[in-house]
């Protein structure tokens, strides 16, 4: 196996993870950045991603014979893509990918199956198709959870209150998938009654775990504060998980990143209720910074050789950047200072003279800026740092759940859930850094 630092790697994903192509070239001897794309009428927002970047080249045209033979390591860090990592691992290429695995996030009742072929626990659960059988269902029942296969684009996970508070759900859907919504799956679950809920971060190759990995709380799409443990320290709820799903992982050739959300149950079992078999967004771009060796990392990971991870920081955190000046169907931009670049990681963007620019999107959000360190309090002083060097851009932040988190973190270590060895800073000691 030739050295990571004679690879020619591309990453391929749907727009998020430009970051990461520009933190693995520092190490790779040529990086490539693709978001395929194909249409019959392409508009410019469709071939950007990636484009302009000091280290890295876009490309559209990855499969051309002769690029393809120039690259050694194809990263697939996003969900979907799975017939082509199939495709280029029989042509004996490296790839860093999910393979079917990747289907687990979005196909609902495959997703079930999964985890009861795995022998996990599974709250009591009702496979449906087809609006109008849905809603017959749901008629008398409450205090429901509805999941959509596949078409996560169209609607996320929703809690049935009870008929009165769901008749205008039932109507956006109906408009929503019009004349195809007596063909829609669905899950319909019982709530967990859960005592607490705790997840894996980190990456498998073939169901085999490395010793040691991020861990932490997330406030949902919002913070985002994770510590160095070693795998014996995790949660056995979590390692339970982890080796439940390992045979099945290894039988589909998975070599990834991977996270998990796992509810404990007060009958003490562990409840896998979401894949993401994927890098996860808002917990997963610190390990750009946070692993020192994330390259070599994955370059063996791919040949099928679970590497070690080495840290540069022992905590990390990240908050997500919401665009103030943000227009619905307009550009965003956004100037970052180059001594802060490293820790803004930035999601579905180009570079054009040195400033960031965002294709037209319904959200404000922009990606991350995260922050390191080796004890919590440094960590968010690192952060505040990152986010006032952007001085007057217009973007904002939601800094104030991390009070929340930390008074999380300090119950779940008194259940034995253990974040850190050191102290936990109490609310007034973090209160200039999240102001």
């Amino acid at each position: 196996m030739k050295p990571v630092s004679d690879v020619t790697a591309v990453i391929v994903d749907h727009g998020y993870y430009v970051s990461l192509a520009e933190a693995l070239s520092r190490t790779f001897k040529k990086t490539y950045y693709s978001s395929p794309s194909d249409k019959e009428f392409q508009c410019a927002a469709d071939a950007v991603f990636g484009d302009g970047l000091e280290t890295v080249e876009r490309t559209d045209n990855f499969l051309d014979p002769e690029v393809l033979k120039e690259i050694d390591l194809f990263i697939f860090p996003e969900i979907g893509f799975a017939p082509l990592q199939k495709l280029l691992r029989s042509l004996g290429k490296a790839v860093w990918g999910s393979f079917d695995a990747t289907y687990l996030e979005v196909y609902r009742q495959q997703f079930l199956d999964f985890v009861k072929e795995c022998g996990l626990p599974v709250p009591p659960s009702t496979k449906i198709t087809g609006l109008s059988n849905l809603s017959a269902f749901l008629k008398d029942k409450k205090d429901k959870w509805v999941k959509v296969d596949r078409f996560r684009g169209d609607a996320e996970t929703f809690h049935w209150i009870d008929a009165d508070y769901g008749e205008a759900k039932m109507n956006e859907l109906a408009m929503k998938f019009g004349g195809v919504k007596e063909l829609i799956g669905f899950v319909v679950q019982d709530p967990i009654k859960a005592t607490a809920e705790v997840g894996f971060d980190g990456w498998t190759v073939g169901g085999a775990y490395a010793g040691s990995s991020f861990a932490g709380y997330e406030a949902k799409n919002e913070l985002y504060l994770g510590s160095v443990r070693q795998y014996s320290q995790l949660p056995k709820e979590i390692r339970q998980v982890n080796s439940a799903i390992a045979p099945k992982l290894k039988e589909l050739g998975y070599r990834n990143f991977i996270a998990t959300e796992i509810r404990v149950g007060e009958d003490k079992k562990p409840y896998y209720i979401d894949a993401t078999n994927r890098m996860p967004g808002q917990t997963g771009e610190q390990l750009q910074e946070t692993c020192a060796n994330l390259a070599d990392m994955i370059w063996h990971g791919a040949n099928g050789e679970l590497l070690e991870p080495k840290w540069n920081y022992r905590f990390a955190a990240s908050a997500t950047m919401h665009y103030d000046a943000c227009v619905e169907n307009h550009w965003k931009t956004l100037r970052v200072p180059k001594e802060v670049k490293q820790w803004v990681k930035a999601a579905h963007y180009c570079e054009v003279d040195g400033v960031l620019q965002f294709p037209p999107s319904p959200s404000d959000e922009l990606g991350v800026v995260i922050g390191c360190g080796n004890s919590i309090t440094e960590t968010l002083a690192h952060l505040r740092k990152n986010i006032d060097a952007l001085g007057d851009a217009p973007v904002s932040f939601q800094l104030d759940g991390f009070h929340d988190l930390l008074d999380d973190i300090r119950e779940a270590q008194k259940k034995g859930m253990k974040f850190t060895d050191g102290a936990i800073p109490k609310r007034e000691d973090i209160l200039k850094y999240i102001i």
